[in-house]
């Protein structure tokens, strides 16, 4: 004999048919009916009590006293205000236990329902349980198919309201044209079919896509169609509805598919393919931008683009199809003293990152380098069954060797730029990849200089330097002065001297703006291509230490590396820091065959000198050119590609 069944009732037709099916097969059962939800006069005759929505103790307490075992919920519920739902004590403790502010929808479900069952002792139990023949069927409903475009805008629908879902935010869309042109929000499908009306689309081609979120308790929450949807289709003007097959309740199908015929929609039952494992990639810089570029456009190849991405980038990742969830700016920012001021804003937005991924629930976090940043919010992250990587070692050989035992303690795979470093951190336990370094997937080593040269007026017999002031604002406004004066230092020897500043397209503006200062014409170019091209056509560079430096031996420019900190931030830098160069190549080799002017000696009289020794000694110029070689040999894994070992070793490990 079957327990006594509990049925927890909203509105619509759903709790009158589990109703019928009890009477029909003489289960016992009783009604908790919610004022305000279920609709009235539904219940006359047959044993049912209503209970305000807010007074879930005296719900428990009425199922207990009726003899109730198992329970399931039927039936909409409006979302009510705190106000108008009253909380009664055991429903207090319940959010508060549960934190249910920051739940979502599909969250606070799993947590009433694990409450109910583990703590109350009751079962809960699906509608399709009860009910299996409501579950849609795969193919098309009634007379009307869809045409090869419904179709296509039946699959950009699915994809994205499987999106939607896994933000848990709603579960349907309305897709046009191949494009989504409506999203479900918190009020549902029916407000959304609502603003549909306002859009005027009548006789047009958009189709309603409705399917299951990822996540979904299904024992509570199944995706419902009846009369009343195929009406409002019909009202908003679209051609059809597409759902999803064994994941959608299909209320009355026999009612609906004449209503739809009448109509002239279709009515279709797909089958979703599984959500594509979502990774979440945190890039602080544009060096690690260009990292996470790289490293997307290889997972999309290595999963034949079965993969979603969200998370913290800039321009090059947001091509891929990242849509940063905070500016990637806020976080570029270098030393200590320079990093006081920010604190608050980065105390927040460590907040709100970690939020987010402990609600998008990713496969894996792909941190990229920025450790100030990215640890805080790895370590926020971890017990959370989230699988934490971090891309680009902590340069702990360089210093603060301890952070070597920090990082094992926090994640959960490494992946390094540098041949030296895994032992490093395997001796503390953390599994480390060795991928190369991604620089070398640039095409820095491509440039066409005399192609440059002729675009910008500039004589093959002239020399042309490449200064480049780095990636942030911070480095920017402290070396612009200095780089400035030791150029003019050297046009007075060089009367024939072409400046070319590369820099990034959001940094543009402000290096024109300095650079006008100086006593020289100055060519700004903010193209990646443009600024290979001009390395190919300089005869020198000065740069600040960075990334920069590798793509200038790359492209086989002989330069000048200069640096400059904050001084507080150098005052306590320069006894930390264990190794004797900034430069990969000098460290690599470990040789100074790149000159390196560093804090005090970053000043425009020892780079004029040194820029001025180095373009009248073509030895020198080799010299640095057989270095750079030496070193970049080390730095690549045989012929692989850096992201793609990185995609492989992602991968593997999501996986598993």
């Amino acid at each position: 004999m079957l327990p006594k069944l509990g049925i927890l009732a909203g509105g619509g037709s759903l709790p009158e048919l589990i109703v019928q099916y009890c009477l029909s097969i003489k289960r016992e059962f009783h009604v908790i009916a919610f004022k305000g939800q279920a609709t009235k006069n539904s219940f006359k005759d047959i044993p049912h009590t209503w209970v305000r929505l807010g007074a879930a103790g005296n719900t428990i307490r009425t199922l207990r006293n009726a003899g109730v075992k198992e329970l399931v919920l039927a039936g909409s519920i409006n979302r009510p205000s705190l106000a108008m739902l009253f909380p009664d004590l055991w429903t207090i403790q319940f959010l508060k236990n549960t934190r249910a502010h920051k739940l979502g929808d599909d969250g606070l479900l799993r947590a009433l329902i694990g409450t109910i069952e583990s703590i109350e002792g009751f079962t809960i139990v699906g509608i399709d349980e009860l009910l299996p023949n409501l579950l849609a069927k795969e193919g098309v409903y009634g007379n009307v198919h869809p045409t090869l475009e419904d179709e296509n805008n039946i699959i950009k629908g699915i994809h994205e309201a499987k999106e939607l879902g896994r933000r848990d935010i709603g579960q349907s869309v309305i897709t046009r044209l191949g494009k989504v042109i409506l999203s479900e929000d918190t009020l549902g499908t029916d407000a959304m079919l609502k603003k549909a009306r306002t859009l005027r689309l009548k006789n047009s081609d958009g189709v309603l896509v409705k399917v299951k979120k990822p996540d979904q308790e299904r024992r509570a929450d199944l995706p419902t169609i009846g009369l009343k949807t195929i009406e409002a289709i019909a009202q908003a003007g679209l051609k059809g509805i597409a759902i999803e097959a064994k994941n959608t309740l299909v209320l009355d199908s026999k009612t609906i598919t004449q209503a739809a015929n009448t109509h002239g929609l279709f009515i279709k039952g797909v089958k979703a393919p599984p959500i594509a494992p979502l990774i979440f990639l945190i890039a602080g810089e544009p060096s690690g931008d260009i990292l996470g570029g790289r490293l997307m456009k290889s997972l999309k190849v290595k999963t034949k683009n079965n993969i979603s991405f969200a998370g913290i980038g800039g321009d090059t990742m947001q091509k891929q199809g990242l849509k940063s969830l905070i500016p990637m700016t806020d976080l570029s920012i270098m030393g200590l003293f320079e990093i006081l001021p920010r604190i608050p804003l980065m105390t927040r937005h460590i907040k709100k990152t970690t939020d987010q991924i402990i609600h998008l629930k990713p496969k894996a976090v792909i941190t990229i380098d920025s450790p100030g940043f990215n640890f805080r919010v790895a370590k926020r992250l971890k017990n959370k069954g989230i699988k934490l990587i971090h891309y680009v070692a902590p340069s702990v050989w360089a210093w603060r060797p301890k952070r070597a035992a920090k990082t094992a303690e926090t994640f959960d795979h490494l992946l390094s730029l540098l041949p030296f470093e895994p032992p490093l951190f395997e001796a503390e336990g953390l599994p480390t990849t060795f991928v190369g370094h991604s620089v070398i997937e640039s095409n820095a080593s491509f440039g066409n200089g005399e192609a440059f040269r002729k675009r910008h007026s500039i004589p093959m017999t002239d020399i042309v330097i490449v200064v480049l002031l780095g990636s942030r604002n911070g480095e920017i406004l402290r070396h612009e002065k200095i780089f400035g004066e030791a150029i003019h230092l050297l046009k007075s020897e060089i009367p024939n001297l072409h400046i070319i500043v590369p820099t990034l397209p959001v940094l543009a503006d402000q290096v024109r703006n300095l650079s006008r200062k100086w006593k020289q014409s100055v060519l700004v170019v903010d193209n990646e291509n443009e600024k290979f091209n001009a390395f190919s056509a300089a005869n020198i560079a000065l740069a600040a230490s960075g990334t920069v430096a590798l793509e200038l031996a790359l492209s086989r420019t002989p330069a000048i590396i200069a640096y400059k900190l904050n001084p507080l931030t150098w005052f306590f830098a320069r006894w930390l820091v264990k190794v004797r160069f900034v430069h990969l190549v000098n460290i690599i080799l470990n040789s100074e065959e790149i000159p390196e002017f560093i804090q005090n000696d970053c000043n425009a009289i020892s780079l004029a000198k040194s820029m001025g020794i180095l373009l009248k000694d073509r030895e020198l110029r080799n010299k640095q050119i057989i270095a750079y070689e030496k070193a970049l040999k080390e730095l690549r894994v045989g012929e692989y590609k850096s992201a793609e070992l990185a995609a492989d070793t992602i991968v593997n490990i999501i996986n598993k």
